[in-house]
This record gives C-alpha cells, sequence and structure tokens, in this order.
C-alpha cells in the first residue's frame, strides 16, 4: 500500500453549461497543481456530459489541506454551484497497487 491518497470528484453540468464549466475551471487547475504534494490533478469529461476530476495527493495530509485550506475552493464552489444539477461526489481513499507495479496504481 502506498502513503499517497486518490480522489474521484464527480459532478454533471446543467445541460448546456459544460463550456463555462471548463471555462472556469481552467485557470484554477494551474493553482492546484501548484499546491503541496499534488501529483495528479485532471479534470475528465464523459460522452454523457458529466465529469471528473481525478486527483493524486503524496499523503492524507496534503489531500487534506487541499480539502479544506486550498485557496482555490471556496471561490470554485460559489462560482461552480449554480453550474451544476445537484453536489459533487467526492470518493477518497488509498491506492493498493496489485499486480505489475506501474498499472496496478495511479
Amino acid at each position: 500500500m502506498s502513503d499517497a491518497v486518490v480522489a474521484v470528484v464527480t459532478f454533471r453540468p446543467l445541460p448546456g453549461r459544460g463550456a463555462e464549466v471548463v471555462e472556469l475551471l481552467a485557470p484554477i487547475i494551474a493553482g492546484v497543481h501548484e499546491e503541496p504534494g499534488c501529483l495528479l490533478y485532471a479534470l475528465n469529461e464523459a460522452s454523457d456530459g458529466s465529469f471528473w476530476f481525478v486527483e493524486k495527493w503524496a499523503t492524507a495530509a496534503d489531500a487534506e489541506r487541499h480539502s479544506h485550506a486550498s485557496p482555490a475552493l471556496p471561490a470554485l464552489a460559489e462560482r461552480l454551484s449554480p453550474l451544476l444539477e445537484g453536489m459533487p461526489v467526492i470518493v477518497q481513499g488509498v491506492a493498493h497497487p496489485l499486480g505489475d507495479p506501474v498499472k496496478g496504481a495511479l
């Protein structure tokens, strides 16, 4: 098992608002990439119009710091919420790199 923490955050924009979501997130993502312990913070879009972030943090403390003290998140939540159907869903856990260590974990 690794010390790294992986999170997946899923959300769905209101119909026709996906491009606005991407535009809003673009400058914020660069700032998150500079946060201590950020190993991966990647936005993805599915064919059904939903989005998901895949995050990887070096330690639980780094993930916790991001969740509770990131300068990007309060403004993001305020600006993003009106563009979404419901609340984002966050699933966080630790990797179990089984099999090939390169292919078995993010």
